[in-house]
């Protein structure tokens, strides 16, 4: 191979597989390894920070080069081959994770209608596998073993399995039709309001009780996703009831959809998630006088919620970590708040009397 041909850089990758290229650079998979992971692997022995690795950065040569950055043992005594580029254990699930084996490059099945390469064909050409249009692929990171950690009786992570009770595997809908759309390597889930949104549905209904009081009645629904929402215990979904009127704009309820833990992840605190297709209703009884009154779903999405509270805890329970450990926590912590985002609001009239027909808005 030429250099290009046998690199594991993701921008040799590129140099054939643009669109690609930057449709990955713009996923989470490209940033797998960041801070939040950075700063514990600064805490680990070599097994630990190992057991993350097998996800975040899985290649061996990926190991090696963060045994030699980190001091672990058994790190490699030499210098990595010239395929191997020097960051590459920065780069995350890197294209090599998913399509290199034994110098070998594998590849869903070629299109109908695809251009065929005639001749020579880049590093050999590639090997056709089915399994890439198969959730099993996926599971290899997002399915936690049989004998996985568990908290309540649960796995931490149970998608995969999530995934083939509901309907989406019934139909045959894998994990790549909604995550990987035309073959895309975008990986949107719940940090993207879009996919969130064409996933939750909200409908919220307000009712006029009597002259002095009203009733707002939230559903959210799981319409679309092929697993719980969200499906692991760090996301949350919070869903906020305002009531706007007269000089008041006020917090009238609140549900927070998402599987609750301890920052130790041994108690599970609450368990609110939405299996495929569930519903949940919850209503609010409020005092309502005179005028015109407004009811407002407020929806707000947390992709980091449970690392907004560890990584909290960490920094105040250790105050004696290094700079470059502490400056590493910080700058995660800050990444987790800022992954926050709000959803379209929906707001409803509240009748004015009785007798008015309950008032409806829906997503």
């Amino acid at each position: 191979f030429t250099p290009v041909e046998a690199s594991l850089a993701p921008e040799d990758c590129g140099a054939c597989h643009a669109a690609q290229l930057a449709d990955w650079k713009t996923s989470l998979h490209s940033r797998a390894v960041g801070p939040g992971i950075l700063w514990q692997l600064r805490t680990m022995d070599q097994g630990h920070g190992n057991d993350c690795l097998r996800c975040h950065a899985p290649l061996a040569e990926q190991k090696a080069l963060m045994a030699i950055e980190r001091g672990w043992p058994n790190a490699p005594a030499t210098p990595p081959p010239g395929w191997v580029p020097a960051d590459l254990h920065l780069r995350g699930l890197a294209c090599a994770a998913c399509h290199v084996r034994g110098h070998e490059r594998f590849g869903p099945p070629a299109r109908p209608g695809a251009p065929v390469i005639e001749g020579r064909k880049p590093h050999g050409g590639f090997v056709a596998e089915a399994a890439f249009s198969d959730s099993r692929f996926c599971s290899t990171c997002h399915q936690f073993a049989p004998d996985g950690r568990r908290v309540n009786g649960k796995l931490l992570e149970n998608t995969y399995e999530e995934w083939r009770a509901s309907r989406h595997a019934r139909e045959g809908r894998a994990c790549q039709a909604c995550h990987m759309p035309e073959r895309r390597h975008l990986w949107r889930g719940i940090h993207d309001p879009e996919m969130v949104k064409r996933a939750l549905g909200r409908e919220v209904t307000a009712a006029r009780l009597d002259a002095g009081r009203a009733r707002v009645t939230v559903r959210l629904a799981n319409r679309d996703a092929g697993h719980h929402l969200p499906t692991y215990v760090v996301p949350k979904i919070m869903a906020s009831v305002y009531l706007r009127g007269p000089g008041t704009h006020m917090l009238v309820g609140h549900h927070v959809v998402g599987r609750t833990l301890n920052v130790a992840l041994d108690r599970e605190i609450a368990d609110t998630r939405l299996a495929p297709d569930a519903t949940h209703e919850f209503a609010f009884d409020i005092a309502v006088g005179p005028g015109r009154w407004r009811a407002v779903l407020r929806t707000e999405g947390a992709p980091g919620e449970h690392y907004e509270r560890m990584f909290a805890d960490m920094r105040r329970r250790n105050p004696g970590l290094d700079e470059a450990t502490r400056a590493a926590l910080d700058e995660a912590l800050g990444k987790a708040v800022a992954a926050r985002f709000f959803l379209d609001e929906l707001e409803v009239a509240i009748p004015e009397a009785p007798a008015d027909a309950p008032a409806r808005v829906a997503n």
